[in-house]
């Protein structure tokens, strides 16, 4: 009976055979030995992938958890697109990698030396469940919980059907094969559930019609113990006892406060006048030396960790407090059953001809199995050892738990435990997100679109386009302004309240602006007899009046105001280069830093363009990008639309003419009170952006480093400024339905 080849040797056999036609009879004996030997090395290169192919992607999978767990965390902080990139890339290679090698594991051979590869199973699924660090990569993720629910399913499944039907091993790894199927199974449902909850919260959501009635009654709850304690905090400012645990506990307890009003789910009646509590808060803020600057951008800051870890990672909920140790607890357990069977086995080996190949003991499997073993429960009990560092580390989570430990007594012991473990591991002082502003110019970028070479040009025309945006540190000094005007605004008596609804824009807060003096005190006025001593008050508020009706700032639309004022900056900071005056420098470093990322939000991201926007933005580049074909650089454009120039017809370039009639206007008013309207400007248009280009666009970022914006609106929350809209009269009254008792128990269709 003829034997048949393995696979291997028939192919080989083929290559040769074909190897020979190809050559000829006539050709040269030496010129193709090269040639086989190159096909009989592939052909040994594939065998040698085939037999170890599942152990390399094993490691494969393992090393992409690691990264994972290693460099998720800093996203939250870095404004990097190679990390981004790379973590993206990771994110979704681990679940192919994972699922990949599952399904080539039901097709396993029947080697007994290579039995532990089945026991690898478990952990696969333990790697589908992810890391703490990140759940979901983003927002989208969040809506796909329903797919890993599926997949949780099937891939469980399959890693049962793989080691029933081929599991012939050693009967003592049974047991820490069990305990490893649990913790995966457990670890891969939590990531789903993780994704659930925060799905549910994600803009579109089905299920944000029943947050809504939760987020009123957690707000009429909480809000009042939140402002007071708020108060508490700042009268303990003044007086030099501010301990920073005083601001995570704020931010902790208000942690529902702040993730409802980010992602706009507290209904418009719950946002009730504002009350004597909360204009003593605003008025001792601003009373104080400091105006507690520290206090309102750090708890800004920590309230917004609180919500990236809530909506991108495992860290978000009291779930995860129990399950990290639990599962610790399991992976150890079965590590050490590892051990010890591999013990036992070797103690009981007399020679591997004495064992029958059905059952084969531990010592006659395959070495690198049992090392890739090893590597395996030592990585995953590595990693949850670092993801409960990381915990205590890296989120301000462990807080929430020792709040709702406070008023169970039996619980004390841990509380102090925890306390005492987040006081040695968390940095206090860290900032927690990237602290940049991006920045682009429409005069710098289109004037380095002009210079791009050819490669650039070909680039542009298949829709891939440079991006010119640079990034500057937050400075302290537009944390000063920005904190100044709105504490300004909301402590003047004067408003009716039309300024404080950011709905809309309508340059309400320039407006009040131009219509004060020039200057406010006697200092500001000896400044500025010293910068005009012929400046006349009136004349000043006529002069940035009139600048503001040319502009049409009330009427405009949005971005067209975006546009014309950020020319409008650009040409005044030419004509102020020299100024040395600090509170002026202030004012127009501010205003060109704001100026420029209000800009990169419109152009860059998109945010508040409609279709009248996206033409808006287009036209004026096109604009900026004629006229500059007519000068030889920046300071030669900016000054020819400053003075006009004769030679061309700015009626032609409607930006450019309108932003050369305001600017001519306000250089007319002294430097000090013309940067503090742009600079109020500025304010009102990024409180504007903050408050409505939508809760998609916050909680996107905060996987990206964070937006200024985002802290903007959170800043917006901490000093109360919600509750002091005027809501419109609502069709249902006060209380709620779901608290009606008769609709559910006495209402005649509800009965029987």
């Amino acid at each position: 009976m003829t034997t048949m080849r393995a696979p291997s040797e028939f192919y080989h056999g083929c290559n040769m055979r074909l190897l020979r036609d190809h050559l000829g009879r006539d050709s040269d004996a030496q010129n193709y030995p090269p040639m086989a030997q190159i096909i009989s090395s592939l052909t040994r290169a594939q065998q040698l992938w085939n037999e170890w192919e599942i152990q390399c992607l094993v490691l494969v999978s393992i090393s992409l958890q690691a990264f994972l767990l290693l460099a998720a965390g800093f996203r939250k902080r870095h404004r990097s697109r190679v990390l981004s990139g790379l973590l993206w890339l990771a994110y979704l290679s681990a679940d192919s990698v994972a699922i990949f090698v599952l399904g080539r594991l039901t097709l396993h051979g029947g080697d007994p030396r290579h039995q532990l590869v089945i026991f690898w199973a478990p952990f696969l699924l333990l790697h589908l469940g992810g890391q703490e660090t990140i759940a979901a990569f983003s927002m989208e993720d969040c809506a796909l919980w329903k797919r890993h629910l599926l997949n949780l399913t099937t891939q469980t499944s399959l890693a049962v059907y793989v080691v029933v039907k081929q599991w012939r091993g050693d009967k003592l790894l049974v047991a820490p094969m069990v305990l490893m199927f649990v913790c995966g199974v457990s670890k891969y449902a939590e990531r789903a559930w993780d994704l659930r909850r925060a799905g549910s919260r994600a803009p579109g959501s089905s299920s944000i019609a029943g947050h809504v009635t939760g987020a009123r009654r957690e707000f009429e709850r909480e809000v009042f113990w939140y402002y007071d304690r708020l108060n508490q905090v700042v009268v303990e400012m003044e007086e030099l006892r501010l301990r920073p645990e005083l601001v995570v506990e704020i931010a902790t307890r208000g942690f529902q406060l702040s993730l409802d009003f980010l992602m706009d789910v507290v209904p418009a009646k719950s946002l009730r006048p504002e009350t004597d509590w909360n204009e003593g808060l605003v008025a001792r803020i601003r009373s104080s030396e400091n105006r507690a600057d520290y206090l309102v951008y750090r708890l800004a800051e920590v309230h917004l960790s609180l919500i990236y870890d809530y909506l991108y990672t495992k860290f978000g909920g009291l779930l995860g407090v129990l399950h990290r140790p639990a599962t610790l607890v399991l992976t150890s357990a079965a590590l050490s059953m590892f051990v010890i069977a591999q013990g036992i086995s070797c103690q009981n080996q007399n020679g591997t001809n004495d064992r029958p190949a059905a059952a084969p003991s531990s010592s006659s499997y395959y070495e690198a199995d049992v090392i890739i073993s090893y590597i395996l429960f030592v990585g995953a009990v590595t990693l949850e050892i670092s993801s409960i560092f990381m915990w205590f580390m890296s989120s301000y989570w462990p807080y929430m738990t020792i709040s709702s430990l406070q008023r169970r007594d039996k619980y004390r012991a841990l509380q102090t435990m925890l306390r005492l473990i987040v006081r040695r591991l968390r940095p206090g002082s860290r900032v927690e997100w990237s602290g940049k502003l991006p920045q682009h110019n429409t005069i710098d970028a289109c004037i380095r679109e002009n210079q791009a070479g050819l490669v650039e040009h070909m680039m542009r025309r298949i829709g891939i386009e440079r991006d010119y945006t640079t990034q500057v540190v937050v400075s302290t000094e537009l944390k000063t302004v920005l904190l100044g005007q709105l504490l300004e605004i909301a402590t003047t008596t004067s408003t009716a309240g039309e300024e404080l609804d950011f709905t809309r824009f309508h340059g309400r807060w320039a407006r009040d602006e131009a219509s004060r003096p020039s200057c406010s005190s006697q200092s500001e006025a000896a400044a500025a007899a010293a910068d005009r001593p012929a400046a006349d008050a009136s004349t000043e508020s006529a002069g940035a009046q009139e600048a503001l009706r040319i502009s049409a700032i009330q009427d405009l639309d949005f971005v067209s105001s975006v546009i014309l004022w950020h020319l409008v900056t650009d040409i005044s900071l030419l004509d102020d280069e020299s100024t040395t005056d600090g509170a002026i420098t202030k004012l127009r470093r501010s205003s060109q830093e704001l100026s420029n990322y209000i800009m990169y939000l419109v152009a860059k991201c998109g945010v508040m363009l409609g279709s009248d926007g996206h033409y808006a933005v287009k036209v004026a580049r096109r604009d900026v990008l004629l006229f500059l074909g007519m000068v030889v650089d920046r300071t030669e454009f900016i000054r020819k639309v400053r003075d006009g120039d004769p030679d061309v017809n700015l009626r032609e370039f409607p930006a450019l003419d309108r932003a050369h009639r305001v600017s001519s206007e306000l250089l007319k008013v002294q430097a000090r009170h013309r940067w503090k309207l742009i600079a109020v400007v500025w304010l009102e248009m990024l409180c504007y952006v903050a408050h409505n280009c939508g809760p998609g666009f916050h909680a996107k970022h905060l996987s990206t480093g964070g937006e200024f914006v985002t802290h903007v609106k959170i800043l917006l929350f901490i000093l109360g400024f919600p509750l002091r809209g005027h809501s419109k009269e609502q069709l249902f009254p006060s209380e709620e339905i779901e608290e009606r008792k008769f609709f559910k128990s006495s209402h005649p269709w509800r009965r029987g």
